[in-house]
C-alpha cells in the first residue's frame, strides 16, 4: 500500500499548543485516527473534516509525543503523516486520498468493456467511423490492451482496407504475443494479398 505524506505547518504566535489543527480530505468523511508510536495505540477521534485546539489534539496520547495520524476511507488508500509536539502553531493537514488499485482497475476493466461492446455494436451496424472513434479513445485510455487494436483491425478488415487492417493485428499482437486470434488474421491477411503493413 503506498502512503502519501502532506503537511503544512503555520507558525502563529501564542502559547504552547495555543493553536489549531485542522483535518480535511478529498473526498471527505475519512475516519481519523491517532496513533502513539511508543506504545502503538491507536485511537478514532473523528471524521474530516476536523477541528480541534492543538492542546486537546496533543494529549490524545501525551502532550510531549510525536503522533502518527491516520486517514483512511473504504475504497481508498490510507494516509499516515507524523506530527511533532510543535508548541503555538496551527496545524492543516489535507489527504488527497487514492483510489485502491484493485478497486481503480475494476472501475477501468468495467469502462473498457463496456465501451468495446458499444464499439462492437456501431461495427454490427457497419458504422466502421464511429466504431473507429471510440476505439481510438480507448487507445489513448488502454495503449496496453491488444483486443482494442484487434478490434480496429477487424473494422478495416470489414470494410475491406486489407493494409490497414494488417497494420493493427500487427500492432496488437506486437502488444501481447500471446494473442492468437491477432496473429491468425496477421498471417492470413499476409499470405492471400500478398501485403506488408506500414506504420500504424
Amino acid at each position: 500500500m503506498k502512503i502519501i505524506y502532506l503537511l503544512i505547518i503555520s507558525f502563529l504566535s501564542g502559547n504552547v499548543f495555543a493553536g489549531k489543527v485542522n483535518l480535511t480530505s478529498t473526498p471527505e468523511g475519512a475516519e481519523i485516527f491517532v496513533i502513539n508510536q511508543k506504545a502503538g495505540n491507536k485511537r478514532a477521534i473523528g471524521k474530516t473534516p476536523y477541528v480541534a485546539d492543538f492542546n486537546a489534539f496533543m494529549t490524545e496520547v501525551g502532550p510531549n509525543e510525536s503522533i502518527q495520524v491516520s486517514i483512511w476511507k473504504p475504497g481508498f488508500e490510507e494516509f499516515n503523516i507524523i506530527v511533532p509536539p510543535i508548541t503555538g502553531s496551527d496545524v492543516r493537514i489535507n489527504a488527497n486520498l487514492r483510489v485502491e488499485k484493485n478497486i481503480k482497475l475494476t472501475t477501468d476493466f468495467d469502462f473498457l468493456v463496456s465501451d468495446l461492446f458499444d464499439a462492437l455494436r456501431m461495427t454490427r451496424l457497419k458504422d466502421f467511423q464511429s466504431s473507429n472513434e471510440k476505439l481510438d479513445l480507448l487507445i489513448k485510455k488502454f495503449p496496453h490492451f491488444s483486443v482494442v487494436y484487434e478490434m480496429k483491425g477487424m473494422n478495416f478488415y470489414l470494410n475491406k482496407d486489407f493494409k490497414r487492417s494488417l497494420n493493427f493485428y500487427k500492432k496488437a499482437f506486437s502488444v501481447n504475443p500471446k494473442n492468437r486470434e491477432a496473429y491468425r488474421m496477421m498471417t492470413y491477411l499476409e499470405k492471400k494479398f500478398n501485403i506488408k503493413s506500414q506504420g500504424i
